[in-house]
């Protein structure tokens, strides 16, 4: 075969055909188009009618706002705006720990309520506080022995450990520190490891959290006019800071023997 007729033989495309776009290529092309006309509708949309304009779009001034600045819309003339103040929660007196001079206050906060049983956090924090035993260094130990089905605890074990924190009470034993003699029993949450805990107290739990104050004198009113809702709200508020320390607040062994 001669190299003309080689030539011959192989076609050439015309200047039509190349000239002519491909499909994909124009596939390609309508693609980009497409995209770009997005994004210009996306970020230009409230000059081009999008339906991206109401993103863009001032949200418009509510009744209240429109009242305040003094403007009236349609339909509203006459119309008064009424603005609800939700009140804050109750939250009690609270101490001052350099001072301690409104503990009447404070207790009266602590008897506002029914008296009775705890319920709820209160009453889970009784059992694992007094549901137990005491060492002979006046620490309590916790017991897990419940009697209720399959070992959990039931209503005897919540009233048990009750029954006890009332007892250690009124015979004025099993509080830890020292006895500062104003005539107070402290009840104050502690933290470890295990979790929160209450424990008695004779002089106020510096470094501590207070939850009720309790008279010596007359324990029984507390227990028929406490508010438990309101040692469960100073559960929630900070430790108490201030004052001087004079006494280590935690029992030593060698005042225990002596």
């Amino acid at each position: 075969l001669k190299r003309g007729d080689h030539e011959a033989s192989v076609s050439h495309p015309s200047a039509e055909a190349m000239a002519a776009p491909r499909p994909l290529g124009v596939a390609l092309i309508l693609l980009v188009l497409a995209q770009a006309w997005y994004q210009v509708t996306v970020f230009v949309g409230s000059s081009l009618g999008s339906p991206h304009a109401s993103l863009l779009r001032r949200p418009s001034p509510s009744p209240v706002t429109r009242f305040a600045e003094g403007e009236e819309g349609e339909g509203e003339e006459g119309e008064e705006v009424v603005v609800k103040k939700v009140a804050s929660p109750f939250r009690g007196v609270d101490l001052d720990g350099d001072k301690l001079d409104n503990l009447d206050e404070w207790y009266a906060d602590t008897i506002s309520g029914s008296g009775g049983p705890p319920t709820g956090f209160m009453k889970d924090l009784i059992l694992r506080s007094f549901f137990g035993t005491w060492r002979e260094n006046g620490w309590f130990k916790m017991s897990r022995k419940y009697t209720g089905h399959k070992g959990q605890p039931c209503e005897n074990d919540h009233m048990t450990a009750f029954e006890t924190f009332k007892q250690n009470l009124k015979e004025n034993k099993r509080w830890m520190g020292q006895d500062d003699g104003k005539g107070w029993f402290w009840l104050v949450a502690g933290q470890n490891p295990g979790g929160l805990y209450l424990y008695v107290m004779k002089s106020p739990p510096f470094g501590e959290r207070p939850l009720a104050l309790i008279k010596e004198s007359n324990v029984d009113e507390f227990f028929e006019k406490v508010n438990w809702h309101m040692l469960f709200v100073r559960l929630h508020k900070w430790n108490l800071w201030g004052g001087k320390a004079t006494e280590f607040p935690y029992p030593m062994m060698w005042r225990l023997r002596n």
